[in-house]
């Protein structure tokens, strides 16, 4: 940071990257198997980047799942687009695919699947269906640092994956976030947008229909070396957490009543965002998930509800016409009244730590009675 500090570079890079920014792009996109790597102010501005580059625009349809942060949706709607949310996979919480395929249109033109909770949408079955019918896959990877999906990184499977830096994930500087493609066109496209138009390798006046907007989304050099820092921690620390949260996924899979929120088989580096299971009230007395939530903390675990309300009531004040509604959502709503969270910091403590949980779950069921 000293260095950051006295070489006057201190703002993001304006007609290229500047000096830290340029390493971490290039570093968190080898990382995540993509060619180009784009950094920007923020997860949300990552994924209204990706779709304007993608050409989202009025009269698209974009098409979300139901459990994710508002930004999701949020970022189709600052494009003029109009979002369709489905429901999600009981197991994953994840979009599921089956109501993405029922879902499109003629006016479809992206799918965005969100990796959420330690899991992961069939993104070969999203990919399929995007080659199939010609749309744009781009990744909602907030939560999905150093996922791989079939040995392939999060990021790379779709032609687009957006990463946040935000203050809660697994990296962060406060705030950033960064676009990741193996698409020479999307890439300079993405530069430009986030840099007030100025298309890379090109004068400011050179820069065609790509310079005609107002966009200012560039990351600072203070914030691309803090996160370059992390980088070189980031796999020991995501092994640590993949380890602790599959053995309290073991653990608790043995209590009756907790389900936790499964990660496929493909998905064969994870970790949670938050931790997630599924809580029965039968099984502990009839007492509603806020009670077992509250027993928990009273046992000196961290524990939450659902982290953020479902997209569908989230975008309630979207312009009329701007959001499609699909059913009921039974399986979100599921989540809404039976989840319950752990933070993924919990995650990089020890073994035995993780024994606690369970103790704390196993003692709240013996005294199920007294909830």
């Amino acid at each position: 940071m000293r260095e950051v500090l006295e070489s006057g570079y201190w703002g993001g890079g304006v007609g290229e990257s500047g000096p830290w920014e340029k390493r971490l792009e290039e570093a968190f996109a080898r990382r995540h198997g993509c060619r180009y790597g784009i950094a920007v102010s923020s997860g949300t501005a990552a994924l209204h980047v990706a779709m304007l580059a993608a050409g989202v625009g009025p009269g698209d349809e974009v098409v979300v799942p139901a459990l994710t942060y508002w930004a999701t949706g949020a970022a189709a709607l600052m494009c003029g687009a109009t979002v369709v949310i489905v429901d999600v996979d009981p197991e994953t919480l994840c979009m599921d695919s089956g109501e993405a395929e029922r879902a499109l249109s003629e006016k479809t033109k992206a799918l965005v699947p969100v990796y959420n909770y330690g899991s992961a949408p069939d993104m070969d079955a999203m990919r399929k269906l995007a080659d199939e019918r010609g749309l744009y896959l781009i990744e909602d990877c907030a939560r999905a640092h150093g996922f791989e999906w079939g040995g392939k990184p999060a990021g790379s499977v779709g032609d687009a994956g957006c990463f946040s830096f935000q203050q809660t994930k697994f990296l962060t500087a406060g705030e950033g976030g960064i676009v990741v493609t193996n698409s020479e066109e999307l890439a300079e496209k993405c530069y430009a947008l986030k840099d007030c138009g100025r298309v890379r390798g090109k004068a400011y006046w050179e820069g065609g229909r790509y310079w005609l907007n107002w966009y200012n989304f560039r990351m600072t050099q203070f914030q691309a070396a803090i996160l370059l820092a992390q980088l070189e921690r980031f796999d020991e620390q995501l092994k640590k957490r993949q380890e602790n949260s599959e053995y309290l996924s073991e653990r608790l899979s043995e209590i009756y009543g907790v389900e936790p929120v499964k990660a496929p088989q493909q998905l064969t580096k994870h970790q949670p965002w938050p931790y997630a299971f599924k809580y029965d009230p039968k099984a502990f007395g009839s007492a509603p998930v806020w009670r077992f939530v509250e027993a928990l903390r009273a046992e000196g675990v961290p524990a939450g509800r659902i982290d953020h309300p479902p997209l569908y009531e989230t975008l309630g004040s979207a312009p009329p016409g701007r959001v499609i509604k699909r059913g009921k959502y039974p399986d979100a709503r599921m989540a809404v009244e039976r989840l319950v969270t752990i933070p993924q910091h919990v995650f990089l403590a020890e073994k035995q730590d993780v024994d606690d949980i369970v103790e704390a779950v196993l003692k709240i069921e013996k005294h199920a009675d007294e909830l």
